[in-house]
């Protein structure tokens, strides 16, 4: 049978949270039965007479979690999947289908997870948006990993954990630097560039070794130019923070905050991901996120404007003539001109016959943004009006 010891850091115990296993002091004297709710008063003493670290012990198999502890969990659950019926920032379909991959989750719950959960609604009287936020990139990031179809389920429901903990540390910060209106100076941006590792460092004490779920939560800020938060190199790191990071960038997005007066449309914010394709993410994860919830995310509607600008890969502009009948980014294109990029601006070499390409067809061409900026687009669209291609 493996036996592993694992350590609880009191500093990040809440009160009334309990474990499955009986706690030991580090003497190895049994301090707590299983089952037994840590309240303030245990906390005060176990540091006072042991130090800051207690220890239980956990045997390899699944221990045996009591009805009402089962049944406490999963109305705790429940409770969270239903707040992002009310966000309006799913389809009613996808809503179901995410509340089914929820308690299918749920049937395969350990004692430590219960522990997360609770954690989580821990978040509901830190911050109601914080909260927010973490049930909607949990949620996200469940529904977007079961579309791959490539991950074991104890791997789904760890990423699931990580992602709706993927902000936890925020709790160890200043809520007044969180929700400050104006710019962060440099000091300020540090303080908040710690929350991952702090999330980390709570998580780990009641998780123990899990790295899909403590990666998901670890290494959420970083980006594709190896620009993040610790600045390490995005093709070494695992696939499970990369989808909690899109999640997380998609639910901001689409949300109010202090520092961002009007939240983006869900269309707007897909096109925002798409064109973070090659800066914040490698394009086969913004490709797959956009084709695989972009109409639920966008509820059914038009993800095109018609005669919209996009830039392809192969150095090409089109325009967009009708939306893909089964993929997203897969439209039917006016293919019109070729272009060089310098910093603020692109100089077009304009085809004497543009070229109608149905990229559902065209396995060559794909595309990897939206032109956005609005001197560009005046620019182009008066050239293609003087070409009479518009």
């Amino acid at each position: 049978m493996n036996v592993n010891k694992v350590k609880i850091d009191l500093n990040y115990i809440n009160e009334g949270v309990s474990f499955i296993y009986p706690l030991f002091s580090p003497e190895g004297e049994k301090i707590l039965d299983a089952r037994t709710p840590l309240t303030g008063e245990l906390i005060t003493r176990f540091k006072e007479r042991h130090g800051r670290y207690v220890f239980y012990t956990e045997t390899g198999g699944k221990a045996v979690i009591p009805p009402f502890r089962m049944k406490l969990a999963y109305n705790m659950s429940r409770e969270i999947i239903g707040e992002i019926s009310k966000s309006d920032k799913m389809s009613k379909t996808t809503f179901h289908n995410a509340e089914k991959l929820v308690e299918d989750i749920l049937n395969d719950i350990s004692g430590s997870d219960i522990e997360i959960i609770t954690l989580l609604k821990d978040l509901k009287d830190f911050d109601e948006y914080l909260y927010n936020h973490s049930v909607n990139v949990g949620v996200l990031s469940a529904v977007f990993a079961r579309l791959q179809g490539r991950f074991k389920q104890d791997d789904m429901k760890s990423l699931t954990m990580g992602a709706y903990l993927h902000d936890i540390g925020q709790r160890r910060i200043d809520p007044q630097l969180l929700n400050k209106k104006g710019v962060l100076d440099v000091t300020e941006f540090q303080k908040i560039k710690r929350h991952p590792q702090l999330g980390y460092e709570i998580v780990k004490q009641i998780a123990g070794d899990n790295p899909v779920l403590l990666q998901s939560i670890l290494f959420h800020h970083e980006k594709f130019n190896n620009r993040g938060y610790f600045e390490l190199p995005y093709e070494h790191l695992p696939e499970f923070p990369k989808i909690v990071s899109i999640c997380d960038i998609y639910d901001a997005l689409t949300s109010v905050r202090p520092f961002r007066k009007d939240a983006m449309s869900p269309r707007n914010a897909l096109k925002a991901i798409l064109n973070s394709g090659g800066t914040h993410f490698d394009y086969p994860l913004v490709w797959g996120f956009v084709n695989s919830l972009g109409r639920v995310l966008n509820q059914e509607g038009p993800f095109w404007e018609i005669h919209e600008i996009c830039e392809l890969n192969t150095q090409e502009l089109a325009l967009v003539k009708s939306e893909g009948l089964e993929s997203i980014l897969k439209p039917r294109l006016l293919v019109f001109c070729r272009f060089v990029r310098a910093v603020k601006t692109i100089s077009v070499n304009f085809y004497s016959q543009p070229r109608e390409v149905d990229l559902a067809i065209d396995t060559k061409r794909h595309i990897t943004k939206v032109v956005n900026n609005q001197t560009q687009i005046r620019s182009i669209r008066f050239k293609l009006k003087e070409r009479g291609i518009l």
